[in-house]
Parts: structure tokens; sequence; C-alpha cells
């Protein structure tokens, strides 16, 4: 089947990172897969690349050109991918050539927006199947009350991450990962507040801040110097923005994360600290059903972080231990389980047996 998934623009964000991580469990299944976007600097054009897929961009100061069209009509998609924000007029435009249905993938909650093309009322009327994961978002698209399908369709965590021991305790690294916006760095500000306490219980400790994020990664690397001539030694690193962090989890010792970001570490069976505009703490097996329910703090969570130095000095001490090690392969074995890649392929299966999400053997000759 040829699969194309309608991107914005290809900045690493939650939306590319899902098209390169379902696309590639599509594309490992036999389909025929492409991505288009404009182009917008640095982003997953290279590893969408690397996984086979078809990339169709260019520089463009609207959501669609003539271009698209033009490359989307050759392509003959027998079904198109979108989010339900910035791709989707182009995923309509598209679906006017082509004639191909729509599924609407859901990462966040439904949206009651007035803008135009994206409005509820669009994606009403141009959406064939809605799909997400998370159990709330799925009641949101039910209560609709829409004739549209509702599928529950995972993302695979064990496409690029891989369960592994962890790295020794001697040099202590703690990795704030995720993008670095107003709603995601409450608590690393409130981590390096308070780098005193860290550096008093936990020796030759490195914080790792992962992510891209426009003017406040400047703000954190001007804080990060002023800390690091403080501290004597440069024990804050602000790394920025990277196409693939597995090599950053794995070299981690904690991770502090949200939504998929924080599934990733904890599936590759690293502790988790789960905090975004709000704090959810550590992931442990008796929370984990609740830590997914809120996607790791991305959704709910207190808006109070101060027993956040308490679960990283608890971390620290239990570190070496048995129990504390085994918490982390249940955890690990338990999101494995529902967030597969076999999972995924499974979904998009019942998907395309739905009435009207056939193959199309006009596009597919």
């Amino acid at each position: 089947m040829r699969i194309l998934f309608c991107s914005d623009a290809f900045t690493i964000d939650g939306v590319t990172s899902y098209i390169l991580n379902v696309g590639a469990a599509l594309k490992r299944a036999g389909h025929n897969v492409a991505v288009v976007g404009r182009w917008a600097g640095k982003g997953f054009q290279s590893r969408y690349r690397h996984e086979g897929f078809n990339v169709i961009t260019c520089p463009s100061f609207s959501v669609g050109n003539l271009y698209f069209d033009l490359r989307a009509k050759l392509f003959r998609p027998d079904v198109i991918m979108t989010d339900p924000r910035r791709s989707f007029p182009l995923a309509t435009r598209i679906k006017k050539l082509t004639n191909a249905p729509v599924i609407t993938y859901f990462l966040d909650p439904v949206e009651k927006t007035d803008r135009p093309g994206r409005d509820l009322a669009s994606l009403v009327k141009f959406s064939d199947v809605f799909t997400a994961f998370e159990p709330d978002i799925l009641r949101q698209l039910h209560e609709l009350n829409t004739n549209i399908p509702v599928i529950k369709m995972t993302r695979p965590l064990d496409i690029f991450f891989t369960p592994s021991e962890l790295p020794d305790k001697k040099n202590f690294n703690l990795l704030c990962f995720g993008r670095l916006s107003r709603y995601k760095t409450p608590g690393i500000f409130h981590i390096l507040n308070n780098i005193g306490e860290i550096n008093a219980k936990i020796p030759n400790f490195t914080i790792n801040i992962l992510g891209g994020g426009g003017w406040r990664l400047y703000e954190l690397k001007l804080f990060a110097y002023e800390l690091n001539r403080k501290i004597g030694r440069k024990c804050v690193k602000i790394i920025g923005a990277q196409t693939n962090p597995s090599k950053f989890i794995q070299e981690a010792n904690v991770i502090f994360a949200s939504a998929t970001s924080a599934m990733e570490g904890a599936y590759s069976q690293r502790p988790v600290i789960a905090m975004c505009s709000g704090y959810f703490g550590q992931v442990k097996p008796e929370n984990l059903n609740e830590a997914v329910k809120s996607y790791f703090s991305e959704r709910y969570a207190k808006n109070d972080f101060s027993s956040l130095l308490d679960d990283l000095f608890r971390i620290y001490d239990d570190y070496e231990s048995e129990t504390f090690r085994e918490n982390l392969r249940v955890i690990s074995h338990n999101l494995g389980n529902e967030f597969s890649e076999k999972e995924t392929v499974k979904n998009f299966d019942e998907i395309i047996k739905l009435p009207g999400i056939q193959w199309h053997p006009r596009n597919s000759a």
C-alpha cells in the first residue's frame, strides 16, 4: 500500500517523530511510505531517507503548493496520514487531487479551533478514520458522535530503542530530554536552581539538556555557563536538538522527560522522572498505568516540583539495588507489549480493512 504522510515542516517535534516511528514500522511491513512537507531547516529528512521513505519537500511560504500537488499525484497514495493541526490543510488538498482517504491521528486532545481548514468541521468533513492511542483522546473522539471510525493505533517504541542495562553510577548522568518550550521547561529550571544540593549529594554528576527550543535554548546556555563557572567545572551541558537521541539515552543514569521522550527512556530501561509544566514524579510499576494515562505528565500533573530532588536522590541511593533494576525491567516489558512495532502494524491492518479504506487499484498500479 502507498502511504503518504503529511507534515507541515520537518522540524523535530512530536509529529515528525511519530511519522518516523510509525512510518518505519509500516515500511518494514512492506508498505511504500512517503512524507511531504515544506523544508524548514534541519529535521528528520535524513532519517526518513535512511528508512527508505520517499521525501517530498521544498521551501514554501504556504503549507501546500503546486510542486507538492504534482509529486503527490505521481506518488498515487492509497491513504493519506496527517495530524489534525498544521498539516491537515495539506492533507485535504491532496485528498481532493487523489481521492485517497485520510487517516487523522490525534497526538493531543481534540481541540475546537476556528482556524480555517483545521477547525472541527473540516476534520470531520475530510477525515475517513480517526486514530489515537491515549484513552482520554479516544473517548473524546467517540463523543464527537460522527460516523467516522475511531481506531486505537499505538506508536512503536521498539523501532529505534532497545532496553539495556544501566551504566555505572560513578559519573551520574542526568538527562533532561524533550523540546525546550515554555510548557516543558519548568522542571529543568527547578533542577538548575537547586544545583547546589545536587552537587552536595551526587559527586561527578552531569546534567545534559537535550532538545531544541529557540530563544529558551540560548537562555539555558547562558544559565549553564554561569552555573559551570560557579561550580568550577562543566557539569551542565546544553546539547540542543538531535535527530537521533538513542546514544544520549543509553548513556543516561536517570531521565527527566514527558510524553514520548519519557516513554522512550522508560522502554530503554532507564529510571524516568516524568515532568512537564507540572510534576508527576518517578515512574514505577505501581503507577505506570497512571503515567501512561497522563502521557507521562503531559496532560496533567501537580504544579509542585518540591519532591523532585527527593525522587532523584532516592533513585541515586537505590541505583544498584536488584529490586530497583527489576522494576525498570518490568516497566520496559509492559510498555514494550503495548507500544510495539507488531502492535502498530496490527492496528494499521485493522484500519485498511474498514469499508472505504480499501486499496485503490488505479493508484497502486
